[in-house]
C-alpha cells in the first residue's frame, strides 16, 4: 500500500483537472436535479403538476451544461466544490421551504 502512495504524486497538475473533472460529472448532475426540483416548485401553481416537472427536466439540461463549464472557469478546484455545494445547499433548502409553506409535496 505505501508503494502505492509513493507511486501516486499529489502535487502534480493532473488532480485539480481530474477534480475538476469529477465536479462537472457529479456536482454538475446534482445541481441539475436539485434545480429541477426547485422549477418543479416554482411552477407547480401556474401550470399543472405533470406540466410543472416536465418543464424542470427540460431545464436541468441547461442548468447541467452551465454547471460543468462554470467548474472550468473558475480559478481553483476547490471553489468550484464550494460554488457547487453552496449551489445545491440552496436549491434543495428553498425547494424544501416552498414545499412546505405550499404544502405541494407529492
Amino acid at each position: 500500500m505505501s508503494n502505492l502512495i509513493d507511486y501516486i504524486n499529489f502535487s502534480s497538475p493532473r488532480w485539480p483537472v481530474f477534480s475538476r473533472v469529477l465536479a462537472a460529472t457529479f456536482g454538475g448532475y446534482a445541481l441539475a436535479i436539485a434545480s429541477s426540483l426547485l422549477i418543479s416548485q416554482l411552477l407547480v401553481h401556474v401550470t399543472g403538476k405533470y406540466q410543472a416537472i416536465h418543464i424542470g427536466l427540460i431545464l436541468t439540461f441547461l442548468v447541467y451544461v452551465c454547471a460543468a463549464m462554470w467548474v472550468f472557469s473558475v480559478k481553483t478546484a476547490k471553489k468550484a466544490w464550494i460554488g457547487l455545494l453552496k449551489s445545491i445547499f440552496f436549491c434543495l433548502a428553498l425547494t424544501w421551504l416552498l414545499a412546505k409553506i405550499t404544502g405541494v409535496a407529492n
